[in-house]
This record gives structure tokens, C-alpha cells and sequence, in this order.
């Protein structure tokens, strides 16, 4: 019988904006053997054994800034690389305060204005974000009809 290779680990990205038009955004760590050292990202991670992509993602936000969004629903998006696969992108609504972030993983966490996002940040975080908050409005992810 042969073996079977085991399934790569998906991962999974969260756009979480606030009622203002800010999106929270983690600065990763600066550290050795992690992906985008020092970059502004989105709250996220690998899926653990057994997990669906909605309860990956809940956990890695929890882990990671210590709330829990408003909303929060899976979207779909075209691939920043169209011959890769893309993460799980949920695209949500937080409706507190930066003071209310607790910082579980990585240097910093912020809310940025959409339109002024920080430098640096990886390509495919910020393809992500700008196709879920291009809308006209208001709302995340709200229209993106062909």
C-alpha cells in the first residue's frame, strides 16, 4: 500500500475593519525563520489538525490580538499568484477600541486607515486587502459582482 503524502496546512488571513475604515494589522516579528520578518500583516496562521478554515481563524485572532470580531465570513479572492493557491481570507467588522488589542504574537498591532496603509507589508497581504475594501460602500467586502 502506498503512503499517502500528507495534506499541506492552509492558512488563513483576516480583514477586520472598523466602522471608521480602519483595518487592524499586526507588525510581525523581526526574527529569523518566519515568512515577511518586520512586515505589517493581517491577524492569521496555519490550520491546526481537525480545524475548519472558520475556527483557524478564530483562533489565530484570538491568539493574536485578543478579541473577537463583530462578523466574519469567508470571501473569495483571486490569488496574488495565480499558479499558488490562496490562503482562507475571511473578511469581518470590529467595532472597539485600539486599547482594547492585546498584543499575543508579533512586535506591535495598530488600526491603520485604509487609506494609508503602512509600509513594509507583503505584496499578496496587500492585494488581499485592497480587492476586499475597494467597495464604494462602506462595508468590507461588500461588492465584487463581475
Amino acid at each position: 500500500m502506498a503512503e499517502q503524502e500528507p495534506a499541506v496546512a492552509v492558512g488563513a488571513l483576516a480583514v477586520l475593519v472598523t466602522p471608521d475604515r480602519r483595518i487592524l494589522l499586526q507588525l510581525r516579528d523581526d526574527k529569523p525563520g518566519i515568512s515577511w520578518p518586520g512586515h505589517w500583516s493581517l491577524p492569521g496562521g496555519r490550520q491546526e489538525a481537525g480545524e475548519t478554515p472558520l475556527q483557524t481563524i478564530r483562533r489565530e485572532i484570538e491568539e493574536e490580538t485578543g478579541i473577537v470580531p463583530d462578523t466574519l465570513h469567508e470571501a473569495v479572492v483571486t490569488p496574488y499568484d495565480p499558479r499558488k493557491r490562496p490562503p482562507h481570507v475571511f473578511v469581518g467588522t470590529w467595532s472597539g477600541q485600539e486599547s482594547e488589542l492585546v498584543l499575543g504574537e508579533g512586535q506591535e498591532l495598530r488600526l491603520h486607515p485604509l487609506d494609508a496603509l503602512p509600509t513594509p507589508m507583503p505584496p499578496h497581504v496587500r492585494h488581499y486587502i485592497h480587492q476586499l475594501t475597494a467597495d464604494t460602500q462602506g462595508r468590507p467586502g461588500a461588492s465584487h459582482a463581475s
